[in-house]
């Protein structure tokens, strides 16, 4: 399947912060904002496949791609390079569930093109993802 989101760097936890309760920071991720419509939609068919027993809560950014997760770029004068683009990418269309939370596996040339003008590695850990909520 296809969709498109929208990049966006040091994402707020809340407004004007970037702190984490883990006393981590956002500082260093970038994230790519999903549809929040597609969101709603494969949370919806989540809660049908689990025969109306389970729902899903939205992510705290919505239905997003972590694209760099608190990893400190090479060239950080380039950190905000293509804030605000629209992107396209590919999911796969079967979910699948990690510790509560429910995602499909991404491929995006775009991001990961990205990343190393960047300077990080091609290939993020975890790998790219679309999440979409969390039960």
């Amino acid at each position: 399947m296809r969709s498109s989101g929208t990049l966006r760097y040091s994402p707020e936890l809340r407004p004007g912060s970037h702190q984490r309760r883990d006393g981590g920071s956002t500082r260093w991720w970038l994230i790519l904002d999903g549809d929040p419509e597609l969101g709603r939609y494969l949370r919806q068919l989540y809660w049908i496949a689990q025969h109306r027993t389970r729902s899903l809560q939205a992510p705290l950014w919505g239905t997003h791609i972590s694209v760099i997760r608190g990893e400190q770029p090479a060239h950080p004068e380039r950190w905000g390079e293509g804030e605000g683009t629209r992107v396209d990418f590919a999911f796969d269309p079967l979910g699948q569930e990690t510790r509560g939370y429910v995602w499909f596996p991404v491929r995006c040339e775009a991001v990961l093109d990205l990343r190393e003008r960047l300077g990080l590695p091609r290939e993020p850990q975890p790998p790219l993802h679309l999440t979409i909520g969390n039960g």
